[in-house]
């Protein structure tokens, strides 16, 4: 089943480890579907005409919640995630950990966290850690935004010959995968509208474009819902290369749901990725009181 090794690590085949980071960013990413100002270098690309600018009205901010979430392949359960959403006078929290179940635990273990913060009312990024933990070996990352903009911290565990530094990502505007998420979320989302928005989940930064295909109703667990669906597309942000648009590489497609109320809670996505179709859905909630 480990055919080769890379660097003292094992390495499963392209699939198994396709699947493996699927189900990591599946996992962090639906547990978000968030005062400082950032005075890195203003972005010069083709593309930066095609953003959301940060004025676009709001909706109102997301109300405290806990879930959970079912996260699979086809139709096969393959991991789990819960998350916290708290709110302060002056900031919104995410308190989330998700680890993967059954079959794919035996191709991939993984037991994952992340706790990020964003303001209020600009939903910028204020910090976001984030820890994987896989058989072996365990990643840890650092997301701060300082008044030169947003720095990384990217520790390996064990550490590699390379010490760990913190890096500035010469990049703004720029958001955290909860701030990114949140800012989406903000967004009035008529059907036909398209949203723009640069984000930055710890590894590299990616051009987030959704668009709004309107409202259907969505049947989970027995109940059904009015849905906002979305599309989404990623596309890389090279920047060694001034800024270049490039694929994913993996990632093909997906489709995001979000109630169609007030809370717009993330009901359920569909990914498809090279090795076919990955999703994740509510299981349960609970609103919590402000």
């Amino acid at each position: 089943m480990w055919p080769s090794r890379r660097n003292g690590e094992p390495e499963g085949n392209r699939a198994s480890c396709a699947l493996g980071q699927a189900f990591r960013r599946c996992a962090l990413a639906l547990a978000v579907l968030a005062p400082l100002a950032l005075t890195a270098p203003a972005i010069s690309a083709p593309w930066q005409a095609s953003l959301t600018p940060d004025a676009a009205s709001p909706t109102p901010t997301v109300r405290p919640f806990e879930a959970e979430y079912r996260i699979g392949w086809t139709d096969i359960e393959a991991a789990r995630a819960r998350i916290k959403i708290c709110r302060d006078p002056d900031r919104l929290r995410l308190e989330g950990a998700a680890e993967t179940t059954g079959v794919a635990r035996v191709l991939w273990q993984l037991d994952a966290t992340i706790n990020s913060s964003t303001s209020l009312p600009g939903l910028q990024t204020i910090f976001t850690t984030q820890e994987e933990k896989y058989a072996g070996r365990s990643i840890l990352t650092q997301i701060v935004a300082r008044p030169d903009g947003i720095w990384r911290l990217r520790e390996n565990f064990p550490p590699g010959e390379n010490p760990a530094r913190w890096k500035r990502i010469k990049l703004s505007p720029l958001r955290d995968l909860f701030s990114g998420m949140l800012f989406i979320r903000s967004q009035p989302l008529a059907a036909g509208e398209t949203v723009s928005t640069v984000i930055f989940p710890g590894d590299a930064p990616f051009l987030v474009t959704i668009k709004s295909l309107g409202v259907e109703t969505l049947t989970l667990a027995g109940l059904s819902r009015e849905a906002l669906k979305l599309s989404i597309e990623l596309q890389r942000i090279n920047l060694k290369k001034d800024l270049r648009l490039e694929p994913h590489g993996k990632f093909r497609n997906g489709t995001v749901w979000l109630s169609n109320d007030s809370d717009r809670i993330p009901l359920r996505a569909e990914l498809q990725i090279f090795v076919g179709y990955v999703f994740a859905e509510l299981e349960s909630i609970r609103l919590n009181s402000p």
